[in-house]
């Protein structure tokens, strides 16, 4: 019989309760302490498949430039090459290099539907795994494609740019499932990922948005590649020790540049005025007047 495993609402008290009185659990595990532990570690599973699920929501790009993108040669003319190369680390992605290793894409390829697109555009499709238009694999070197190109204006500007060598690099859209950073958090192997497209492109979009946006930040006196590192661990549920001073140094930086807005001057009220009755202004002017007699 299977461990127990928590269920979708279940409380971890309730859980571990449920854990504990478990026959499967009572019979492998006599001594308390020993079941109470795998009853904890079962419960520990859970939290760590939201985190991945939840790392997996990230969805990111990576591109291969030197790859043997080509028309093909059979009579259709459709377009082949390699989406990905494994064991290579890519340029600098702003922040950090990453390899893929064999075996990244063996089981998104066999269990997903994916699409070949042109610039990641999902309204430039050139082929989809479902209907065989896009073929995939993967090699020693690394994600095969051919694709079966449509007849289509678009498809066919594309055989021609390719044909000339306009379009030289391929990307993929994927999210991470399982991954392996470095100490230093400047190197990325991807393990496993999810593959949503192949692409031939024009030119790597983060390139444009990372040397932009480097730039304005470098005008703040804020370092890009350390800050967009330590963003990108955080996203992740990987924050290290720096990672905090970072974020405080860069608030600190920004909080110079904001202007300070004054509050307007707060509105106070007219007090009521009480009537006063005749007896008490008599009252007051003999009072006054006394006053008077005796200064």
């Amino acid at each position: 019989m299977p461990l127990p495993k928590p269920k979708d609402g279940e409380s971890q008290d309730n859980f571990i309760k449920r854990c504990m009185s478990n026959d499967t659990m009572k019979k492998d595990y006599t001594d308390n302490d020993q079941r109470l532990a795998v009853c904890f570690s079962q419960w520990k599973k859970k939290d760590e498949t939201k985190q991945i699920n939840k790392m997996g929501d990230i969805m990111e790009r990576s591109y291969c430039e030197v790859v043997d993108l080509r028309v093909s040669d059979n009579e259709e003319g459709g377009i082949t090459g390699y989406a990905a190369v494994f064991g290579k680390y890519s340029e600098d992605l702003g922040f950090f290099k990453e390899k893929i290793d064999e075996g990244a894409f063996s089981k998104t390829i066999v269990e997903n539907d994916i699409r070949a697109l042109i610039n990641h555009d999902p309204s430039l499709i050139i082929g989809r795994t479902k209907n065989k238009t896009l073929k995939l694999w993967e090699d020693d070197t690394g994600l095969g494609f051919d694709v079966k190109l449509p007849d289509t204006t678009y498809a066919n500007d594309l055989r021609e740019s390719i044909r000339r060598k306009d379009i030289t690099q391929n990307s993929f859209g994927f999210q991470t499932v399982r991954d392996q950073w470095s100490q230093d958090g400047k190197r990325r192997t991807l393990i496993e990922v999810k593959l949503f497209d192949i692409s031939p492109v024009t030119f790597p979009a983060y390139k444009q948005t990372s040397v932009k946006l480097r730039d304005q930040l470098s005008q703040f006196g804020i370092d890009y590649y350390i800050l967009n590192a330590a963003l990108y661990r955080a996203k992740r549920g990987l924050i290290i020790e720096t990672d905090t001073e970072i974020f405080n140094d860069t608030i600190k930086i920004l909080n110079r540049y904001i202007p300070v807005i004054e509050a307007p001057l707060e509105e106070h009220p007219s007090p009521e005025l009480t009537p006063v009755d005749n007896t008490t202004l008599i009252r007051a002017r003999l009072i006054s007047m006394t006053v008077r007699k005796y200064t």
